[in-house]
């Protein structure tokens, strides 16, 4: 393999584009691995390996951007490929940042003050590096545009200033790290393409709210807004300052009349906050903390421990059924499998491949007392040197080879996560992956998936679906579903009633 680098002096690019270039050329011939990125310190320790880091690359600041490509060899014209890869890598990034000019032929701003003067644009999604994140926050709101702030590494200081500020000018600061929100309709960063309705939905957690959204969707009911909040907002440093601001402003919305809301449990004192907020809006509530048990807080505040049973109770409500009874979306069936014969004696476990962490967490806790690992590949453990496999799956394959590998491994469990920001094809890179390492392993295994997305997203779901099938997976229609079924097919290999 050869390593090629190459760095752009003074050339801020957004962090979203340069992943979705990044996955664009990992997918020429010849290139194994691409990907750009912004140099400041923090992205230059946890990107990339002592291998790349060249005197260039030590060098550059924070206002540079890396190109790197690695490719098959360094024999003969190889080299001159590597250089095409990296001049191929420049033109895109370069012709995206040219390109987004509508049919009018309307120019593109290059600021936010001109984004703000010439389109009156009164929210602004921010993906910068996180030493600069604060700095484009703030001026955005000192401009009077709400901000979703995509970027990651933003100090816990500087999120409450943020967010204190925001709330003295009635304006709203998702995030740090917020990857998903829909407002109007409109789907930004990691989102799908959803119904309209009267459920106002706020989400601590990016996949969680995806899957949430696509459930009630497929249940005919549809949402007003879903706005994020970041991860850390109902910590108990960051007090739901975001959680708090998103359901008063839901509270004044008229066209929200059921309020979701989705995230781990939070901190002790920020969840009785947060009900009490919820409480003061007078409109009918669930509250997906995932992992808790289900309850009954008053007459019309429910609290679900799964994004379907959340889903389900949403969905009673806006049709006038008792939440209380609800506890599922999808009705149960049994699934029959006729080739038990077929698993070594060896083989009992579950493997589960994610990209979603709240997914992760939820199958986690779903097949918690079975013998089942599960990873969450969007975690930075596997993401450092790689783009986020939601936007490139390869990561994924290679474990996907060493799961067949693996003679303990019967099951092998999986999301596919559609919508705007993800890769176009997710399925279908996992339907060939999945053949490549039956070829290469001839091993049995039975796989099992949850596609996340509606047939609206730009994968279309039900190409996505059929994909899958064709590649021998089961596909369930939610994520607590196919954990359920991964965990009965599990107990018979255990032998457990």
């Amino acid at each position: 393999m050869a390593i090629f680098t190459r760095v752009k002096k003074r050339f801020y690019q957004d962090s979203l584009k340069l992943m979705r270039v990044s996955a664009e050329i990992k997918e020429l011939p010849g290139v194994q691995q691409a990907f750009a990125f912004m140099a400041t310190e923090n992205n230059k320790k946890s990107r990339i390996q002592e291998l790349s880091m060249n005197d260039e690359v030590r060098a550059a600041g924070a206002d540079d951007l890396v190109l790197i490509v690695e490719c098959e060899t360094t024999e003969g014209d190889n080299i001159a490929h590597g250089n095409r890869m990296l001049d191929e890598f420049e033109n895109r990034i370069a012709s995206t940042s040219s390109q987004n000019t509508n049919e009018t032929s309307e120019a593109r701003h290059t600021t936010l003050e001109q984004g703000k003067t010439h389109v009156n644009a009164n929210l602004a999604v921010i993906s910068v590096p996180g030493p600069y994140a604060a700095v484009q926050a703030m001026t955005a709101l000192s401009q009077g545009m709400n901000v979703m702030l995509f970027s990651d590494n933003v100090s816990v200081k500087d999120e409450i200033m943020l967010k204190d500020y925001a709330a003295t000018q009635d304006l709203l600061v998702m995030g740090p790290d917020c990857g998903t929100a829909i407002i109007d309709g409109v789907p930004l960063c990691f989102a799908n393409v959803v119904k309209k309705g009267n459920i106002g939905v706020i989400g601590a957690s990016g996949t969680g709210t995806q899957e949430l959204t696509v459930l009630l969707d497929a249940a005919d009911c549809g949402i007003t807004h879903a706005i994020g909040t970041g991860g850390r907002d109902l910590s108990e440093e960051v007090e739901g300052r975001t959680m708090l601001a998103a359901l008063k402003l839901l509270a004044q919305d008229p066209a929200t009349e059921i309020i979701a809301i989705i995230s781990k449990p939070p901190a002790a004192q920020v969840a009785d906050r947060v009900l009490e907020a919820i409480k003061a809006t007078g409109k009918p509530a669930v509250l997906a903390f995932l992992g808790t048990a289900s309850a009954k807080i008053t007459d019309n505040i429910y609290v679900a421990g799964t994004i379907e049973a959340a889903a389900a109770k949403l969905v009673a409500i806006c049709k006038g059924n008792d939440p209380e009874k609800a506890t599922v979306i999808y009705q149960r069936m049994t699934f029959e499998y006729s080739m038990w014969d077929k698993f070594l004696p060896s083989q009992k476990t579950i493997k589960g491949l994610f990209t979603g962490g709240t997914l992760a967490s939820e199958a986690k806790a779903i097949l918690a007392g079975i013998n089942a690992d599960i990873i969450d590949l969007g975690d930075d453990e596997y993401t450092r040197g790689a783009l986020h496999p939601m936007i490139d799956p390869s990561n994924r394959n290679n474990h996907i080879i060493a799961a067949f590998t693996d003679e303990s491994v019967a099951i092998v469990l999986c999301d596919v996560v559609l919508g705007y920001g993800s890769h176009p094809d997710p399925a279908g890179e996992l339907a060939k992956a999945i053949a490549a390492a039956k070829e290469k392993t001839n091993a049995h295994k039975i796989v099992i998936a949850v596609v996340v997305g509606t047939e609206a997203d730009p994968q279309a779901k039900n190409s996505q679906i059929k994909a899958l099938a064709a590649a021998d997976v089961l596909v369930l229609p939610s994520n607590q579903y196919a954990a359920e079924v991964a965990a009965n097919f599990a107990k018979k290999l255990q032998g457990v009633q």
